[in-house]
């Protein structure tokens, strides 16, 4: 019998609806764990004529909620680029923000819980200027430079809060962070015309290599339709050229296996077509350091363990590991506000004793 999933990736890549493998009910249940029930109710709502098993005043109104939520995360995107431009702060658009906009028929399809940005790392207190002027907070978080290179705002607003990721590489690990870097993506960056004049987006080639990392870097490659329907629909609009630049970046870069492995995915899930020399330009790459990530049951201190093999010299290495287990006083004098200043160095050992049952879980 058909699963749901199977029956989701056959019905978004045909446009098609037939009956599901179960309720109605139970099949959007499992669309909304994929998030894909706004395209799915979009589907449903412009192929059928009323009849079927979906009810359409319930779909409607999924719709019609994304399509509210996406006016108001259009506007502070816009808002953010057009500032960052005025500046003089190169900026881009990433994932879900800039996807709905290049690749999806409505950006309102396209879900995301974040607008995630991409600065220079020199232009980071710059840009994060620009966030608190527009309203922006940022999370109470330890700065850090090794095992994480992002920073995470939230704003509220009357369509409920606006969260909001910057990050000054790509992705976190650092056996990725020679992946993506911002000068050398910046050049053939391509607009996002929609959001604004100062809206930019990553290349289509450096787009799908990112679709295909993000999924395993941050997220140790779980089955999301979400992350496959994004490189299914970029997949399928690039050019002979453009699969050139991608394979060649790939393998520069060393992550040939995980990009493989996404589309791999993508095809089993919505029938992506892959040209077979790209399938044999990206098979047999087994030893690249990035394939710990597809690892199953990779856990936290998994993933330490790859960033400090990653780093040369014993210098950041020891910078990484103080990182984890000793964070900046500020911080600390926030996070345990309650706690007398002379007991502080209490605090870090609590904090590290509480903390480490959490380094055998997946992040």
């Amino acid at each position: 019998m058909e699963t749901i999933d199977a029956w989701l990736g056959r019905t978004l890549a045909s446009g098609r609806v037939s009956d599901p493998p179960c309720t109605a009910e139970e099949t959007l249940v499992v669309a909304r764990r994929h998030r894909m029930d706004v395209l799915l109710a979009d589907c449903v709502l412009r192929t059928t004529a009323g009849s079927g098993p979906f009810a359409r005043e319930p779909l409607d109104a999924v719709v019609r909620l994304a399509a509210a939520r996406e006016m108001a995360a259009a506007r502070d995107a816009s808002r953010i680029c057009e500032s960052a431009g005025a500046a003089g702060i190169d900026l881009f658009l990433l994932k879900g923000t800039a996807l709905a906009y290049t690749h999806y028929l409505r950006p309102h399809l396209r879900p995301r819980n974040d607008i995630d940005l991409f600065v220079r790392q020199a232009d980071l207190n710059r840009a994060e200027d620009i966030l608190f002027s527009l309203g922006f907070v940022r999370a109470p978080e330890a700065d850090a430079e090794l095992w994480t290179a992002q920073r995470h705002y939230s704003k509220a607003s009357g369509a409920g809060t606006v969260y909001l990721d910057l990050h000054w590489r790509a992705v976190n690990p650092q056996v990725f962070a020679r992946v993506l870097r911002f000068d050398e993506v910046w050049p053939r960056s391509v607009s996002v015309a929609p959001l604004g004049t100062f809206a930019r987006t990553l290349s289509a080639p450096d787009t799908l290599l990112l679709c295909c990392i993000h999924r395993v870097a941050h997220h140790q490659d779980p089955p999301n339709l979400l992350w496959l329907w994004d490189i299914h629909l970029v997949a399928s609009a690039l050019s002979a050229g453009e699969w050139v630049r991608f394979v060649e970046a790939a393998a520069s870069w060393r992550v040939t296996s995980i990009c493989a492995r996404g589309l791999a995915l993508a095809h089993d899930a919505f029938g992506t077509t892959i040209a077979e020399d790209v399938r044999t330009a990206l098979d047999g790459a087994h030893d690249e350091p990035a394939a710990v990530f597809m690892r199953e049951g990779l856990t936290t201190a998994g993933v330490a363990r790859a960033d400090l093999a990653a780093l040369t010299g014993w210098r950041p290495k020891l910078a990484l590991v103080r990182e984890h287990l000793c964070p900046p006083l500020t911080y600390m004098r926030v996070r345990y506000a309650k706690c007398p200043a002379i007991l502080l160095p209490l605090a870090y050992v609590y904090r590290i004793v509480r903390g480490a049952p959490a380094w055998l879980r997946s992040p």
